[in-house]
C-alpha cells in the first residue's frame, strides 16, 4: 500500500460518521487534462505542428471565453427564468474549452521540458555518445548502484552513484551549449557520496543515451575518480545535510535493521536500510514507510499546527508557521513526489485555512497536481506521484461513504482508520496492477496494525533530529524513545510478509489495470444480491480447500526466500544474484534475449546493478541486447582475456550503445551490491594455446548472496581447474553451499576441484536435447558420489536456492541445512 496521508483522516476525525459533504471537483478537469497532456508530450516527441496548435489553443481559448462572459453577465440579468437551460449549456461548453486548454498547456509544458533530450545540439551529441566537459549542478542526493566498483581502466574502483544533476553549459570539440537539461551522471568512488543538492561541478565525461526514463535527457559517465566542486551548496541546503547526518549518527546505536528504517521514514535516508527488511515491508504492502511519504508532511505540519493554536496565535499566524515548517520539511527529506503533492496541497490548504475559506480538499487536490505537473511535467510520468494522488483520491470520495458504514458496525475508533487504509489501497490498485505487483491481501491489515506506530515514530524522529543538531549526546536517548514504534514497524512488516498467499499474483500491464477496475467495480454490486453472494461463498470456499489440498503441490514463483536462480535460457549461461528487491547482479546472459527477458520478468527483476561476464563465448553474453538499454545497468564486468574479437566487439558495441560503462576483472577484484558480495578468484595467469582459451581463461568467482556461498565456474576445463588447485590455499577458497558446474557439465573436469568445493548443491545450467552430450554421466556421478544434490535446467526447468529470511543480519552465513533448491520445471511440459 502506498501513502496514507492524514490530510483526510483529520478531516474525518473532526465531525461524526454522518452523510459525507458534496465534493467541489470544478478543478478535476483542468488537472486530469493538464496531467494527460504533459504524460503525453513527455513520453513522446511531439511534432512542431501539434505543439503550434496547442500554443494556438492556449492563447485563443481565454479570449474565446473572456468576450462572450462579459456579454453573458449582462444577459443573466435581464433573463427570464426558461432561459436558465440556455444558461448551463453555455457553462457546460466553457468547461470543455477549459479542459482543452489545460491539455494544450500541459502538451506545451511537457514539450518544453523534454525538448532538449528530443531534438536539438544537445540530442545529436547524446546520440552520438560525444565526450564532453560541463557545468552540472546536484539536484538530489547521490544514489548507490554498487557498493564496490570492480576495478576499470586506470585501476579505479570504489563504489558506484547516479547523481540527478541539471547540466548548464557543455562543451564537446568546438561546440559549447547554453541550456538547462536534466541527466543522471554515472560516477565511481566513495568521494562522492557526500554531494549535497544546489552544489555545482565541473564534469568530464562521457554522454549516452538515458534508459527507459523519459524524464532526463541522457546519462552522463563521468570519467573523474572525485568531484571538482565550483563554491558550496546553498546555506538552507548544507543545514538540512547536517540535520539529516546528525540523525543518522544518533540512529546508529539502535539494533538493526531499526537503525536503518528510523532515518528512512523520518527524513527519508535510506542509506543504512537493510535490504531484508526493505523486501518485508514490499511484501506486506508497507513500502510507503521506508521512505517519507505525504503522511509524514501531515504529521508534522499537525504537530506545528497544534503547537501555534496552544501558544494562541490568530489563524493567519497558525497558517504562516504550518507553511514555514512545511516548506523546511519538504527541504530536509528532499521533494519526492509524494512529498512535493503533500507539500503543494498543505500550502493551498493552509491558505484557505488562514483566510477562514471552508476547506475543499478535493479542490485543494486537484489544484495541487495541475500547478505541479505545469511546472514539473515530468511528474506526469512519476509511479510515485499517481500513486499518491491515487491514495490521496481514495481517500477523499470513497473514505467518508466507508466510515458511515463500518461505524455501523464497528467502534468508530477502528472504523474510521479501517475506511482510510481500505480507500488509498483500492485507489491505488490499477496503477499497482499496472505496474506488476499483484495484489496485496494483508496490505489493509498490515498498514492498520502500522497505524498508530507511524505518528509517534515521525514525531520522535523529528525531535531526534533537531536535538541532534544542539545536544547530540541527548540525541541518542531520544532515538531510543522512537525505537519502540519502529520496532512495532518491523515486528508488524515481518509478521505480514511471512503469512502464505500475501500478494496474490495479477496480470500486468493495460488489461490487469483494467481488470482490477472492473473487479472493484463490478464486486459491490454484485455482492448485493441473495444469489450472487451464495456463489462467492461458495467460490471462496472452493478456493481456500484448493490452496489447502493442491496448491501447496504447485511451485510459486520465485519462491520466498530466493538467493540465486539459475535461468532456463537453453544450452548456455545466465544467473540471477538477488541484490535486494527488483535488483540483482547478472552472471552471464545466456544466447537468447528473449529467455533471458522472461527470466527476469518473472523474477521482478527491473535493475541491474553489475553484469559479470565469465567469458565471451555467445552461450554466455549473446542476451545481452536484452537488457542493455531496456533495463537500468550499472556496469558491465568483463574477465581480461577479450577473445573471440568478434564477440568482443558486439559486447562494446552493445554497452556503448546503451551507455553502459566496461569495466575489467582480474584476480583479487571484488565487489558488493546489496546482498551480494563477489571476489575474483581466477585466471590470475591467463593460459594460451589450450583446447579452448576463452573456456579456460573464464573468470571463476566466489559469490556470497545474503549469507548463501556460490562457486561461479564459467567454463572453466580441467587444464583450469588443476592449475587453480595448485595455488596456495585454494581448497579453502573453493568451498562453497552451492556450485555452478562448469562448463554445462562437460566430461572435461577434474574430480579433485568438484570434491573440494564440498557444496550441498550443483546447478547445471544445460539446453535440452543438446547435441554436446552435456551433462555428461561422468561428471554427475562424481558429484552424486561426492554426495552434492544435483538440479538440472534441461530436466528442472529454472533452478532457484532459498534461504530463510534473517533480518538484521545481513552478510551472516546461513545454515547449510537451511539451504535448498527449488525446482520449476519445465514451461513446456517436457
Amino acid at each position: 500500500m502506498v501513502a496514507v496521508g492524514l490530510e483526510t483522516g483529520l478531516a474525518l476525525a473532526e465531525r461524526p460518521a454522518t452523510e459525507p459533504e458534496p465534493l467541489d471537483a470544478r478543478l478535476v478537469l483542468p488537472a486530469a487534462t493538464a496531467w494527460g497532456g504533459a504524460a503525453t508530450s513527455v513520453t513522446w516527441t511531439m511534432p512542431d505542428g501539434a505543439l503550434a496548435l496547442a500554443g494556438a489553443v492556449l492563447l485563443a481559448v481565454p479570449i474565446m471565453l473572456g468576450v462572450p462572459y462579459l456579454s453573458r453577465r449582462g444577459r443573466r440579468r435581464m433573463a427570464p427564468a426558461g432561459s436558465v437551460a440556455s444558461v448551463t449549456r453555455s457553462a457546460r461548453s466553457g468547461l470543455g474549452a477549459v479542459g482543452v486548454a489545460f491539455l494544450a498547456a500541459g502538451l506545451l509544458a511537457g514539450a518544453l521540458t523534454t525538448r532538449a533530450g528530443h531534438r536539438g545540439p544537445f540530442a545529436d551529441l547524446v546520440g552520438q555518445g560525444s565526450p564532453v566537459t560541463a557545468r552540472a549542478v546536484v539536484l538530489d542526493d547521490p544514489r548507490i548502484i554498487a557498493t564496490a566498483a570492480a576495478p576499470g581502466v586506470g585501476g579505479r574502483g570504489g563504489p558506484s552513484f547516479a547523481v540527478p544533476a541539471r547540466l548548464e553549459r557543455v562543451s564537446a570539440r568546438t561546440i559549447t551549449l547554453r541550456t538547462r537539461v536534466r541527466v543522471v551522471l554515472l560516477v565511481h568512488g566513495e568521494a562522492w557520496r557526500g554531494l549535497l543538492p544546489s552544489q555545482h561541478l565541473e564534469v568530464a565525461g562521457r554522454l549516452a543515451r538515458p534508459q527507459h526514463d523519459p524524464t532526463v535527457a541522457g546519462s552522463m559517465l563521468v570519467r573523474d575518480a572525485s568531484p571538482r566542486p565550483r563554491g558550496r551548496p546553498s546555506l538552507v541546503q548544507r543545514f538540512a545535510g547536517r540535520l539529516r547526518t546528525g540523525l543518522r549518527i544518533a540512529a546508529d546505536g539502535l539494533p538493526e535493521p531499526r537503525r536503518g528504517l528510523l532515518p528512512a521514514l523520518v527524513d527519508g535516508d535510506v542509506s543504512n536500510l537493510d535490504d531484508s527488511l526493505r523486501e518485508d515491508f514490499r511484501a506486506a504492502g508497507m513500502t510507503h514507510l521506508t521512505a517519507v511519504s505525504g503522511g509524514n508532511v501531515a504529521i508534522v505540519t499537525a504537530c506545528v499546527l497544534l503547537v501555534a493554536a496552544w501558544t494562541r496565535r490568530g489563524l493567519r499566524g497558525r497558517a504562516v508557521l504550518g507553511v514555514c515548517a512545511l516548506l523546511a520539511f519538504v527541504v530536509l527529506a528532499r521533494p519526492s513526489p509524494s512529498v512535493l503533492r503533500a507539500g503543494v496541497m498543505g500550502v493551498i490548504g493552509l491558505t484557505a485555512f488562514a483566510t477562514g475559506r471552508p476547506r475543499a480538499v478535493l479542490a485543494a487536490l486537484a489544484a495541487s497536481v495541475t500547478l505541479l505537473v505545469l511546472a514539473q511535467p515530468t511528474l506526469s510520468v512519476s509511479v510515485g506521484f499517481t500513486l499518491s494522488v491515487q491514495a490521496t483520491v481514495g481517500m477523499i470520495i470513497l473514505a467518508p461513504g466507508w466510515h458511515l458504514r463500518f461505524a455501523r458496525y464497528l467502534p468508530d475508533r477502528l472504523a474510521e482508520p479501517l475506511a482510510v487504509a481500505a480507500a488509498a489501497q483500492v485507489a491505488c490498485m490499477p496503477v499497482l496492477a499496472w505496474i506488476g505487483s499483484g495484489v496485496s491481501l494483508i496490505a489493509i491489515p498490515a498498514n492498520l496494525a502500522a497505524a498508530p506506530a507511524v505518528p509517534a515514530a515521525t514525531v520522535l524522529g523529528v525531535l531526534t533530529l533537531l536535538v541532534a543538531a544542539v545536544a547530540p549526546a541527548w540525541a541518542h536517548w531520544c532515538a531510543h524513545a522512537a525505537d519502540l514504534p519502529c520496532w512495532w514497524l518491523v515486528t508488524v512488516a515481518h509478521t505480514a510478509a511471512g503469512l502464505p498467499s500475501a500478494t496474490v499474483g495479477w496480470p500486468q500491464g493495460l488489461f490487469g489495470a483494467i481488470a482490477v477496475i472492473v473487479a472493484v467495480v463490478a464486486g459491490p454490486a454484485l455482492l448485493r444480491r441473495r444469489v450472487t453472494r451464495r456463489i462467492a461463498a461458495a467460490a471462496l470456499a472452493g478456493a481456500l480447500a484448493a490452496r489447502c489440498a493442491v496448491v501447496s503441490q504447485v511451485v510459486v514463483w520465485p519462491p520466498r526466500g530466493w538467493r540465486i536462480v539459475a535461468c532456463d535460457v537453453g544450452q548456455g549461461d545466465a544467473l540471477v544474484l538477488r541484490a535486494g528487491p527488483g535488483q540483482a547482479v547478472l552472471v552471464d546472459a545466456g544466447p537468447d534475449p528473449a529467455l533471458l527477458v522472461r527470466c527476469l520478468d518473472d523474477l521482478d527483476v527491473r535493475e541491474i546493478p553489475a553484469i559479470i561476464l565469465s567469458h565471451l563465448h555467445a552461450d554466455h553474453v549473446n542476451g545481452l541486447p536484452g537488457v542493455l538499454g531496456r533495463r537500468r545497468v550499472g556496469q558491465v564486468l568483463v574477465g581480461p582475456l577479450h577473445e573471440p574479437a568478434g564477440q568482443w566487439r558486439l559486447v562494446q558495441r552493445w554497452a556503448v550503445r546503451a551507455g553502459v560503462p566496461l569495466r575489467a576483472l582480474t584476480a583479487g577484484s571484488s565487489g558488493r551490491v546489496g546482498a551480494v558480495g563477489w571476489t575474483v578468484l581466477a585466471p590470475r595467469v591467463l593460459l594460451h594455446g589450450t583446447d579452448s582459451d576463452p573456456n579456460n581463461d573464464s573468470l571463476l568467482v566466489t559469490a556470497q548472496v545474503d549469507g548463501v556461498r556460490a562457486l561461479l565456474t564459467g567454463d572453466v576445463e580441467a587444464l583450469a581447474q588443476q592449475a587453480f588447485l595448485a595455488e596456495p590455499g585454494a581448497e579453502t577458497a573453493l568451498r562453497a553451499d552451492v556450485l555452478k558446474v562448469p562448463h554445462h557439465g562437460s566430461a572435461n573436469q577434474d574430480p579433485a576441484f568438484l570434491r573440494a568445493v564440498q557444496a550441498r548443491y550443483a546447478l547445471v545450467s544445460v539446453g535440452a536435447g543438446n547435441d554436446y552430450g552435456h551433462p555428461a554421466p561422468a561428471t554427475l556421478r562424481i558429484l552424486r558420489q561426492a554426495g552434492v544434490a544435483v538440479g538440472r535446467t534441461d530436466i528442472d526447468g529454472a533452478l532457484a536456492v532459498t534461504a530463510p529470511s534473517t533480518p538484521g543480519s545481513a552478510g551472516a552465513s546461513v545454515r547449510r541445512d537451511a539451504i535448498a533448491v527449488v525446482r520449476r520445471g519445465r514451461r513446456d511440459g517436457s
